[in-house]
């Protein structure tokens, strides 16, 4: 049997709309029952008038919602400000309160009525939902205040009303309900698609950012010899940087290690979420494990300033979208070695879909003006690769890229960033961070680090330095192809130069 996911798009049309049709008929039968009721509270009372108002107090309006009356110089307004209304004295109450025209109430305030008044009391029962009086029934009569001795009449009117409101608000609310799954199946869907795996990635942390309207998702995996973010949905708020490294004791490490999912809301300032280093750690935030086969490849840090949005129902639907997004993706490469890091080569270096696809949303962020951070892409290597692969063997070689890698890493000099695969023995890099000034003292220190004999792990030493090209992110790069091509310019220019780079 189809769910509704991979029903064709005909039928889940069809069904939105009956679903709509059935709302909006639960609302008329609604309307029609309280227009009875009035009708009926009149008739038993023997009043000349009975209307019912409710309170909108955001707009600070009466709104009328029914009216029945024996009497011809009657005319109602549907909508009336607080201020225009005999009712603004009373919308508090909690208590059937009574008045005598002319004494209790000037007659001047009936402006419903023209030519003249032609009633004498005015009797007003509220109806109070959770504390809060939402609604006033008026009974107007020319020669009796409703006494005591209707009180059954009053009080059967009153739970009437009630019983009525909350049917039709559990009605209400199960459709809301079934439109919210409704649109949850077509969140499911979206992940539903053959693509690369950085893709699907970005896919699902877009999908998450919309049930979080003040806050964000980024995800975190293993690479460079750590954890560190590699990539933020496309309009989080308050995103943390690129490159931001995992800490012990921080929400993002408890969820890494353990493997199940971790929720907590802020304190001053803690728990953090992925560093001590991070700003502004409020609001709550739930940290779901991407698993393949029990496998840890990354962590899925969903965050919002209002703690209220992580209601349970929502935690399983950030929960699950995780869940489908690992299937997925294990479903589109059957081959994947899930016993190693899936997002980043042999070596430590993240995939090109990762960096492509986080300078594409940070040059969106610099076109529209939102971007927190200042950014670089540049491409690295070695100044005397050609000498080096003639003197050590591929084993060598290959281990020398994995010292390397870590060695590279910004956070190993306290700044944020990620390094990527370009080609074999050259790096890419995208460095954010919030000073200006941050790329040139990344590379400042790894020449230092290459100025003496650089040991390898496996206790070779290498003479080297290293040559760098770079460019600052702006809003004249329409892309991250026109980036890359930039870099290589930038690459090719600090290998003909003395000084080894060519940053900008």
């Amino acid at each position: 049997m189809n769910n509704y996911a991979s029903a064709p798009e005909e039928d889940r049309s069809k069904a939105e709309i009956m679903g709509q049709k059935r709302q909006e008929k639960a609302l008329r039968e609604f309307k029609h029952v309280l227009k009875d009721l009035v009708f009926l509270m009149r008739s038993a009372s023997g009043m000349q008038t009975v209307y019912l108002y409710w309170i909108n107090r955001s707009r600070e309006q009466f709104v009328l919602e029914t009216k029945s009356t024996e009497l011809d110089n009657v005319m109602f307004k549907d909508r009336l400000h607080f201020e225009n209304h005999f009712l603004n004295e009373f919308k508090d109450i909690t208590e059937p309160t009574a008045r005598e025209v002319g004494r209790g109430l000037d007659a001047s305030l009936l402006k419903h009525y023209y030519n003249e008044v032609p009633i004498r009391y005015v009797t007003m029962l509220p109806f109070v939902n959770n504390g809060e009086t939402v609604a006033i029934t008026v009974l107007e009569s020319r020669d009796h205040i409703f006494t005591e001795g209707k009180s059954e009449v009053i009080y059967s009117y009153i739970d009437a009303l009630r019983n009525v409101l909350n049917t039709y608000l559990e009605i209400s609310d199960l459709y809301e309900q079934q439109n919210e799954w409704i649109d949850y199946e077509k969140c499911l869907d979206r992940l539903n698609v053959r693509c690369h795996r950085a893709e699907l990635v970005k896919r699902l942390l877009n999908v998450m950012q919309e049930f979080l309207p003040d806050g964000g998702v980024s995800f975190v995996t293993q690479g460079m010899g750590s954890w560190c973010n590699v990539m933020n949905a496309d309009q989080a708020e308050h995103v943390l940087p690129i490159g931001m490294t995992m800490e012990k004791r921080s929400l993002t490490s408890e969820a890494a290690e353990n493997g199940n999912t971790e929720f907590a809301i802020h304190f001053n300032n803690s728990p953090k979420r992925l560093s001590p280093r991070e700003r502004n750690t409020d609001g709550a935030t739930i940290a779901i494990p991407l698993l393949m086969n029990d496998r840890r490849q990354g962590v899925v840090l969903a965050y919002d300033k209002n703690p209220l949005v992580f209601k349970e129902s929502t935690k399983h639907k950030l929960m699950n979208l995780v869940r489908v997004a690992g299937l997925q993706i294990m479903g589109n490469d059957p081959n994947i070695d899930i016993d190693e890091p899936v997002f980043a080569n042999q070596f430590g270096a993240f995939l090109p879909d990762f960096w492509e696809k986080t300078v594409d949303s940070e040059l969106r962020n610099i076109s529209r003006e939102e971007s927190q951070y200042h950014s670089w892409f540049g491409l690295l290597t070695l100044s005397n690769l050609p000498k080096l692969r003639t003197k050590m063997r591929i084993d060598q070689l290959d281990q020398m890229q994995r010292d390397l890698i870590t060695t590279f890493n910004p956070s190993q000099y306290g700044y944020t960033g990620i390094l990527g695969f370009h080609s074999d023995y050259i790096y890419s890099f995208f460095i954010q961070n919030k000073d200006p000034d941050a790329l040139r003292k990344w590379v400042a220190s790894l020449r230092k680090k290459f100025s003496n004999s650089f040991e390898l792990t496996n206790g070779m030493h290498i003479e080297t330095d290293i040559t760098v090209g770079s460019i600052k992110l702006d809003q004249e790069s329409d892309d991250s192809y026109q980036v890359l091509s930039k870099a290589k310019s930038a690459l090719s220019r600090a290998m003909k130069s003395n000084k080894n780079e060519s940053l900008q």
